[in-house]
């Protein structure tokens, strides 16, 4: 198979084609996510040409092989290039005739091309961390200035495909690569062990709960149930957590950019809103600002409609806001439970990802913090009384 850095270079050349850099020369560096990226080779780019600024590119190139992309319900690397490609298009177009104001559109990373071959895949944008832009430090709780940037950034993505959905149904509609067609039975085996850990380290007085209701969610598979909308569909973002979100603070003013759109999926958007809060905060964020950032993200929503001249209560009332959150609640203990497994895992401890492996060798122990987060959590459901 052809080396990462090959299949980069030969699209970089066609970059600094289309970008008018003649007679350049092209620097390329990999770099390490820290065990926060398992689909991708990463790296840094510079291409340098006379009389030009240097352009300042981060590439992703495929990593992902057969043996997990034969059970891997989700086709990441079309997804993100249907993104980029298509629907992020779309959205700049529906911006455009509404005259979002600048402040309120939604900000991506300059995407400058890539590749789409088969187990080649490759992806090339600005280098956000030239303008100053880094990631939330995965291992520790996020507060209320970070949260509620990024809810109002989910809020517009959300909103921009509400606003999609009425002036074009048909096409939304058919936007069939991000509808649901997983079949959980290819990994039944990989989340049962997942299970089996996380039961271990739970505390004893919560041991039995957990387990029923675990085992009961996987045999049932109420992923579906859970995570499909029952009232207003939106094309989640699918992996909302802080390792996919930049930031930088210009001026006095926090700032963020989502990146990552390799798991959307048509769905319910509290799906999106747990994710971000349950991987990424400890309890004391949640005791005070979990009812809150619900709160927040419904006016946020409602906000980001009104400039598109939607009626928010006509299309997703607060009534039915509600009673989504209290449906969807279970599976953000669900989610949590895989999830937290990668967000507090150590950089050494993370598995190498490469063509051959397969899913049976993605194996990531519970350590201290996983324990703490995850029995936090579940001590914040049994109070909730849905385990």
């Amino acid at each position: 198979m052809t080396n990462c850095k090959d299949i980069l270079c030969d699209c970089l050349k066609r970059v600094a084609k289309e970008q008018n850099y003649e007679n350049c020369s092209i620097i390329t560096k990999a770099i390490s996510s820290g065990g926060a990226n398992y689909t991708s080779a990463l790296y840094l780019a510079t291409i340098q040409a006379p009389g030009k600024d240097d352009l300042k590119l981060f590439a992703k190139v495929a990593a992902v092989g057969e043996k997990i992309r034969a059970i891997e319900p989700h086709k990441i690397y079309e997804t993100e290039s249907l993104f980029y490609n298509y629907l992020l298009k779309k959205y700049k177009e529906l911006e455009e005739r509404n005259n979002i104001p600048a402040e309120y559109r939604f900000v991506t990373p300059k995407y400058y091309g890539g590749s789409d071959e088969y187990l080649k895949e490759t992806f090339i944008f600005e280098d956000l961390t030239a303008r100053g832009f880094t990631t939330h430090d995965r291992f520790k709780s996020i507060d209320w200035e970070y949260a509620s940037k990024a809810i109002e950034n989910l809020a517009r993505f959300h909103a921009l495909s509400i606003a999609f959905s009425v002036e074009d149904p048909e096409e939304f509609e058919g936007i069939n690569i991000l509808k649901d067609h997983s079949d959980i039975q290819k990994v039944i085996y990989f989340l049962k062990n997942i299970i089996k850990n996380a039961i271990k380290v739970t505390k004893e007085e919560n041991r039995d709960r957990f387990a029923n209701f675990l085992n009961a969610f996987l045999e049932n598979n109420d992923f579906h149930t859970f995570g499909r909308s029952h009232r207003r569909p939106v094309i989640n973002h699918g992996d909302y957590r802080a390792s996919n979100l930049m930031h930088r603070t210009k001026n006095g003013v926090l700032e963020l950019i989502s990146v990552d759109y390799q798991m959307l999926q048509i769905g319910n958007p509290i799906v999106d809103i747990l994710f971000f809060i349950l991987n990424g905060s400890d309890k004391k964020f949640r005791d005070q600002y979990f009812d809150k950032t619900f709160d927040y993200y419904y006016d946020e929503l409602c906000k980001a409609l009104k400039r598109f001249g939607l009626d928010p209560e006509g299309l997703y009332s607060r009534e039915d806001f509600d009673i989504e959150v209290k449906k969807v609640l279970p599976l953000g203990l669900v989610q949590a439970t895989f999830c937290l497994l990668i967000v507090t895992v150590e950089t050494d401890e993370a598995p190498q990802m490469n063509q051959d492996i397969a899913i049976e060798d993605f194996v990531v122990n519970p350590n201290t913090l996983y324990t703490e987060r995850l029995n936090d959590i579940v001590d914040d459901y049994i109070k909730m009384g849905i385990i």
